[in-house]
């Protein structure tokens, strides 16, 4: 019998001295430095306006059968300008510099624009931030009742967020469902189309 348990013992041995040896510090794991992803470069959409790059690309679109474009118009510069315009006004209003809405509006909106900036200007509340997130963008044309230069119109469809802060300093936060037609200009300075008037969609 003790030979047979030594036999035994000699064949368990190295099990035993491998399961020990498992048990002490295991040799370092080398953890593979990580660089952060590179954040998205801005792009300049007015002067002293920059935005991430993301946020002027091409939105998805439809474009009108029964309002078609003008022969040569591009409906995807449309769709692109008119985010553009958007982005420059809601900055404006933010900042309360109506001077930036030269580079988004011409026409009448852009005279009732301004005229908003300024009535808000010094007012008991100050808007902190406004957002609109597009859930849908048709591209054509219809004669602006308002402006016989108009080239190119949107409906755009969506939710607007606006952050705002009273004279007390309480915030609140307000979304509201629009849908508008924007007719737009092509203009030979800013090199793009300007919203020129807005009615409802």
């Amino acid at each position: 019998m003790r030979d047979l348990k030594a036999v035994r013992w000699l064949t368990l041995a190295p099990l035993v001295a491998w399961l020990a040896a498992g048990c002490g510090a295991a040799p370092p794991v080398p953890i593979p430095s990580v660089s952060p992803s590179p954040a998205a470069s801005p792009t300049t959409i007015a002067p002293g306006v920059q935005v991430p790059t993301t946020e002027v690309k091409v939105p998805t679109y439809t474009v009108s059968t029964s309002h078609p474009l003008p022969s040569g118009v591009s409906a995807a510069t449309v769709a692109q300008d008119v985010v553009i315009d958007n982005l420059i006004e809601n900055v404006a209003i933010e900042r309360g510099d109506a001077a930036l809405l030269t580079y988004a509006d011409c026409g009448n909106w852009l005279t009732a624009e301004t005229l908003s900036i300024n009535q808000a200007s010094g007012g008991s509340i100050h808007v902190l931030s406004v957002t609109d997130t597009f859930s849908e963008v048709q591209v054509g044309f219809k004669p602006d009742p308002g402006n016989s230069a108009a080239a190119a119109a949107t409906i755009l469809t969506g939710l607007e967020t606006e952050r705002v802060r009273s004279s007390s300093g309480s915030i609140t936060t307000k979304t509201s469902h629009f849908s508008v037609i924007r007719w737009l200009v092509w203009s030979p300075e800013q090199t793009r189309f300007l919203t020129c008037d807005l009615g409802s969609g």
